[in-house]
């Protein structure tokens, strides 16, 4: 890839994590789950790996997190469907 080319996809990578950070926000939010400030923890360090050029560092960075995420989520949902919001 082009040096612009790996600068745009950077910034489209960096963008998705922010979004993502929204959405886990709003789970820990609504869910009440403390586990998920931890995803958004390595989501953050991810953005910074990949600004960094450290891509490697970024993908673990990120399977981790979806891992977080998958254990808090079953977490997540029961205390949801506790509450009737799902």
């Amino acid at each position: 890839m082009r040096e612009e080319e790996i600068l745009g996809a950077e910034k489209l990578m960096v963008a998705y994590f922010n979004a993502l950070i929204q959405e886990i926000n709003i789970a820990a939010n609504a869910s009440g789950v403390e586990g998920f400030k931890d995803v958004n923890a390595k989501l953050e360090e991810a953005i910074e790996q990949t600004k960094q050029h450290s891509y490697a560092n970024a993908v673990k960075l990120v399977s981790e997190a979806i891992s977080i995420a998958t254990t808090n989520g079953n977490q997540a949902a029961e205390t949801l469907k506790t509450k009737g919001l799902i």
